[in-house]
């Protein structure tokens, strides 16, 4: 099983903190949202660790390198056009790292327990969406589930009353869905659709694969996407990570 993350884009959201550093690289108590990240996918057993990154790639390359710590492999993809472009087409062009793979999916700005990857990992289901049960806003992407808890809605489109909840940016996904993944990450891609979230292309093939939410609603977790979810991190998820922590079933 490989980790895949996403850090290419620029974090315009964000400036002026931004403008000369990478949003993966933003600091949450002693280390940087990534480097929590590669705790968190070290820590399940995970060795290979897949990152795609765009904006100030140097910066990150140089700093995190090849290895890290019992992370043995780490490979970068470029995606040249992070600018213009969205998750969609910066996960087909990772499509070589995972097309014969299980994988951890990751979006590189999310601040979370580590519990949540080896949940993920251990899960008995092959294609597993993070999930928080709340009340969501009109920009979260929000699903939906049918009698037998498979998901079959996905999307910001949703609408906040149907919802039973936000995807947290965090997922599995089995080698079992890899072609029919990729064959619509490339059709977006292809047809000058790269702006859109690569939830659509999940979307596109729940009819014919299920996916399953898992609940993690009591583990503390935050997309940081603007100024307030930075500050909330720090001031409110960050601690809460730490006595979560300290009082998590061994």
């Amino acid at each position: 099983m490989k980790a895949v993350i996403l850090a290419a884009g620029a974090s315009k959201r964000l400036l002026p903190l931004t403008s000369n550093l990478p949003k993966c690289f933003i600091s949450i108590g002693d280390k940087s949202i990534l480097e929590h990240q590669l705790d968190a996918v070290e820590n399940a057993g995970i060795s290979h660790v897949v990152i795609v990154v765009g904006y100030l790639k140097e910066k990150i390359i140089d700093y995190i390198g090849y290895s890290y710590r019992n992370i043995s492999t780490i490979t970068y993809i470029e995606n040249p056009e992070y600018e213009t472009t969205n998750t969609i087409y910066s996960l087909y062009l990772a499509r070589a790292e995972f097309r014969e793979d299980d994988f951890i999916y990751l979006n590189a700005d999310v601040l979370f327990h580590k519990q949540i990857i080896k949940l993920l990992v251990h899960n008995p289901f092959r294609n597993v969406l993070a999930v928080d049960y709340k009340r969501c806003g009109e920009e979260e992407v929000k699903f939906t589930t049918d009698s037998k808890k498979g998901i079959i809605k996905l999307g910001k489109y949703i609408p906040t009353e149907e919802a039973e909840g936000e995807f947290i940016g965090i997922a599995k996904f089995g080698k079992n869905v890899s072609r029919k993944f990729i064959d619509r990450l490339g059709y977006y891609s292809s047809t000058g659709k790269k702006t859109l979230f690569f939830e659509k292309a999940v979307e596109d093939i729940l009819d014919t694969d299920t996916f399953y939410p898992l609940d993690v609603t009591h583990i503390p977790n935050i997309e940081i996407d603007f100024p307030e979810d930075l500050k909330e991190a720090r001031q409110t998820v960050y601690p809460g990570i730490i006595t979560y922590e300290r009082k998590k079933p061994r």
